[in-house]
């Protein structure tokens, strides 16, 4: 179990290099200069390069890549560009909210998930449990927001 559990974590770190290179990549092509965006419609090319070397987008492409790295994994997610208040203390202050609305539905839904295994365990291929797994497997594609969102209304609403 140790050399499986010792193999998958060394597969963890390619994987983990791949996604952090796709995800700086992708926003330094596509995600545009947002120098530009912080600058405004009315600014000069001072200001905008001012902006650049303030956000190290001045440097070199493997030392912006660098200071990326080192960002992610000390998770220092700078300062927000419209409030200028820390990333980290943003997360912070808004994750119990968040923690609020997912708990409950967390522990409903595994209930629900337990209840319904166990009981399509007992009819096993037939056609309720092939429907069953078709209704659900539809149900994988709404977006957590959807069920949110019920859950908000059935919890606080329905149920007071």
């Amino acid at each position: 179990m140790s050399a499986y559990i010792l193999r998958r974590l060394w597969q963890m770190i390619p994987t983990l290099a791949g996604v952090i290179l796709l995800v700086f990549f992708l926003f330094n092509w596509i995600g545009g200069d947002p120098a530009y965006v912080l600058a405004g419609l009315f600014s000069n090319q001072e200001q905008i390069d001012s902006i650049r070397a303030e956000l190290g987008l001045d440097q070199p492409l493997h030392i912006q890549l660098w200071i990326f790295v080192q960002q992610v994994a000390t998770f220092n997610f700078g300062t927000s560009w419209t409030t200028g208040e820390s990333v980290a203390e943003i997360f912070a202050t808004r994750l119990p909210a968040s923690l609020t609305l997912m708990a409950p539905l967390l522990f409903i839904e595994t209930l629900i998930a337990l209840v319904l295994a166990v009981g399509l365990a007992w009819v096993r291929g037939s056609s309720i449990d092939r429907g069953t797994m078709v209704v659900f497997t539809a149900l994988m594609s709404v977006s957590i927001l959807v069920f949110i969102i019920l859950g908000q209304y059935v919890l606080a609403y329905r149920l007071g």
